[in-house]
């Protein structure tokens, strides 16, 4: 049987339309996946080309220079005066390795590439990882910051300039593009997130917006994907024959902008992404250039149950500036948590602002505990120091969690409904009679 042209057209489009159908479909379900705290395994393993050059000891330190950026989030780590002494260390600080053979696709990341400019062959690829706990205590003890697991997820919108005329594109008009955006993202421990283009992004914004800055647009057409900032990124080729990539960073209010040009358009996209990496962790890890405090009391609102106490107690332990954390106060469904921080103050209220579990609340500072009443007394808790208890205690005989006793406020429980070993365990806290004074206030949003 013979298919006319007009049937055989018909066919085609039929079949780019399910394939374009099932892309978006694909991205659909990806992106109702996203979160914003990245993979903390990855953090501490990296991957170095074995080059023959190299031996095993060179492999080693190459990975450990790779990981302490990813885990600072500062290129600028290995120019640290520190560096050479941490270099020292990166034997004792590996935990397990292994060779890697790889098959890799070298292709041009250029317009209509010629099967011509493909080359597949296996490469010798050395993979490590490094002790988590070794690496922090590294780079706490050389004075540079820690950026913990949640970090900012970044949406970033490409166009291209091609022959004169400019085009937004998405993952299936420049894959190979979108490949080398997510490589080095991964390189650095960053979360990209990368639009559909459909057709509701079709009709919110277009080339024209990316290229004359107009944010407006940009952050309206935005709002769909829920991410934390937002890039641009602008690329084209002079006649010199120079890849110039434009890039555009709003985040929290404000615009930061950078320009890399290289001959290579792998080093120009690579590099753009490296300073977006940087530019998020100086945002979300600088010190207090000040020298002010590193702790403050923060009120949270609307923990109703233990099961919220826990999700929140891990969520604030998880965040990158967070030092220690202390219960000092509960009442009904209000926690008061004394935070010492990392860095400044500004950062941790950022990080903070990045996820949507904790809700500001703008309050006065004298309407914090304004009664004059005996409850205005709290109970000290270190969670920590009950963990430890629980910890070495016997299954076979475990009794309630001492952690769990400590917030019966929390459960709302009377004092006629705690076990005698619930009493003890309160009664065994410090009372200190003074009103607290919470810095900031949030309501638990779960």
């Amino acid at each position: 049987m013979q298919l006319t042209i007009s049937q055989l057209n018909t066919s085609q489009l039929k079949i780019r339309q399910v394939r374009n159908f099932c892309f978006i479909l694909l991205s659909s379900l990806l992106f109702a996946q996203s979160g914003f705290a990245v993979d903390a395994g990855k953090l501490y393993e990296a991957s170095v080309k074995a080059e023959t050059t190299m031996g095993e000891n060179d492999l080693i330190k190459e990975a450990f220079s790779q990981v302490l950026i990813k885990v600072s989030g500062r290129s600028d780590v290995v120019s640290s005066p520190a560096y050479d002494a941490l270099l020292k260390k990166a034997e004792g600080a590996i935990s397990q390795f292994r060779y890697d053979n790889k098959i890799i696709s070298s292709d041009q990341l250029i317009e209509n590439s010629a099967p011509e400019n493909k080359t597949v062959e296996k490469e010798k690829w050395f993979w490590a990882r490094f002790n988590p706990r070794t690496i922090n205590a590294l780079l706490t003890e050389a004075q540079i910051p820690v950026w913990g697991k949640v970090r900012p997820e970044t949406l970033i919108w490409f166009s291209q300039e091609v022959k004169g005329k400019r085009f937004l594109k998405s993952q299936h008009d420049a894959p190979q593009i979108y490949d080398a955006f997510k490589m080095q993202a991964e390189s650095r421990g960053i979360s990209l997130i990368f639009p559909f283009l459909d057709l509701q992004d079709q009709s919110s914004i277009s080339a024209t917006d990316i290229w004359g800055n107009f944010n407006d647009a940009i952050l309206l057409a935005s709002k769909r994907y829920q991410a934390q900032s937002t890039l641009t990124s602008r690329l084209f080729k002079e006649p010199s024959g120079l890849w110039v990539s434009q890039w555009n960073l709003l985040l929290l209010g404000e615009t930061q902008s950078w320009e890399i040009r290289d001959e290579k358009l792998e080093r120009v996209l690579a590099s753009g992404i490296d300073e977006l990496a940087d530019k998020l962790a100086q945002q979300f890890t600088q010190f207090d250039q000040q020298g002010g405090r590193t702790g403050f009391l923060v009120q949270i609102n609307n923990v109703n149950n233990f099961k919220g106490f826990q999700e929140l107690d891990d969520y604030l332990r998880n965040l990158a500036t967070v030092k220690s954390l202390t219960l000092v106060q509960m009442e009904q469904d209000r926690l008061i948590y004394n935070i010492e921080f990392l860095g400044s103050q500004t950062s941790l209220i950022q990080e903070i602002s990045l996820g949507d579990m904790l809700n500001s609340v703008e309050r006065s500072r004298r309407d914090f505990n304004d009664t004059e009443d005996a409850d205005n007394r709290y109970k000290a808790v270190i969670l920590d120091d009950l963990d430890k208890k629980n910890s070495t205690s016997d299954d076979s005989t475990k009794q309630p969690s001492s952690r769990e006793a400590a917030l019966d406020s929390v459960d709302k429980t009377t004092e006629t409904q705690k076990s005698p070993d619930e009493t003890k365990v309160i009664e065994a806290m410090p009372v200190v009679p003074q009103p607290l004074q919470p810095d900031l206030e949030y309501w638990y949003a779960r």
